[in-house]
């Protein structure tokens, strides 16, 4: 099968997509049944990263429909197929504008939930400090107002919004113009966004008193953004060289990546040597076996353990304190462990 310019058949491209959003569904579900099994609650960063999925999957499927159209249009872009006429050609662009703008709301829409669920995330670890509250809040406006940026592009990408499906405005050479700055404009802001989820806890992070190890392993978490980055950069890079109709590979793979490694902060327990996330594994197994589980002699809420480790800790690290307890906070042992 022909790959049309686009570097990939349509039906390895829709392998290659369905096989990733099987994966983070996989993952999704997994991420929820951690979260309801041990915190018996879920937070604004599940809720926006089961948005981030929901808005991924509809796009799949808007363009696992575009597909057939998408190959047949950029192969005649590249001269494999003869060129219809004029009034067929039309139609087939303004048909594939029609699908394209809403998958591109649905692209930029789910990317900003997955920065939007890695910011909440870090609220809750680190909520209660005057001083980092302000300064994620100032994050979350700025990455708010990066958001609105992107979504202005896709409505402007024929200079006024009512002659986005109009085939004649949309081929003048002031759109080509504009079109290759909003493509620069798109990435100036997402990355940067991208990087301002990167750097908001690392200053908290590596004032912890906690091991070196431990330290790279969530900064390593938190860096995940730089995977999407990379992507981005090479997107961009194609749309600013071929036709944007030869780059949806680049584009689904962004979205996908990033839905995907939104997912993988919730099993960092899984695989830490800590004593309380050893202590979690127990948990997630006990609980999912019906078993009952006592940490030592006495047993205990994790996630009221959890709460109180984190708060000390962030404090500490928060306030740039030097000297620090040797032990742990004690772990309460008037409750019993959430069953």
């Amino acid at each position: 099968m022909s790959e049309a310019g686009q570097g990939i058949s349509e039906r390895g491209l829709l392998a290659v997509i369905w096989t990733l959003s099987g994966v983070s569904t996989v993952l999704l579900g997994g991420r929820l049944l951690i979260r309801a099994t041990i915190l018996k609650s879920f937070h604004l960063d599940d809720m926006f990263g089961a948005l981030a999925w929901l808005l991924m999957i509809i796009c799949m499927i808007l363009s696992t429909l575009e597909a057939p159209l998408s190959y047949r249009f950029t192969s005649i872009l590249i001269g494999e197929s003869p060129t219809p006429s004029i009034a067929e050609l039309k139609d087939m662009t303004i048909t594939l504008r029609r699908w394209n703008v809403p998958c591109q709301m649905l692209f930029w829409t789910s990317l900003f939930c997955v920065k939007f669920s890695f910011m909440f995330l870090y609220r809750m670890i680190f909520d209660g400090h005057g001083l980092y509250n302000r300064v994620w809040l100032g994050g979350m406006v700025y990455i708010v107002l990066c958001y609105g940026i992107c979504l202005i592009g896709v409505f402007g990408q024929c200079g006024d919004a009512r002659n986005l499906f109009s085939y004649e405005e949309c081929l003048t050479p002031y759109v080509a113009s504009l079109d290759s700055k909003i493509v620069w404009v798109d990435f100036f802001f997402n990355a940067s966004s991208d990087l301002l989820v990167v750097a908001l806890p690392m200053p908290v992070i590596w004032r912890l008193q906690i091991r070196m190890t431990q330290k790279l392993a969530v900064s390593a978490i938190c860096s995940l953004a730089m995977i999407t980055i990379a992507f981005e950069t090479l997107r961009t890079v194609k749309l600013h060289q071929e036709n944007f109709s030869l780059t949806n590979l680049y584009s689904y793979l962004e979205l996908l990546i990033s839905v995907l490694i939104s997912m993988l902060p919730s099993y960092r327990f899984l695989i830490s040597p800590a004593d309380k996330d050893r202590e979690y594994r127990r948990l997630l197994w006990t609980r999912i076996t019906m078993r009952s589980h006592h940490s030592g002699s006495s047993g205990y809420s994790m996630q009221n353990y959890d709460q109180l480790s984190r708060e000390a800790e962030s404090q500490r690290a928060i306030n740039g304190t030097t000297e620090y307890p040797e032990e742990p906070p004690p772990l309460p042992t008037h409750s019993k462990l959430n069953t």
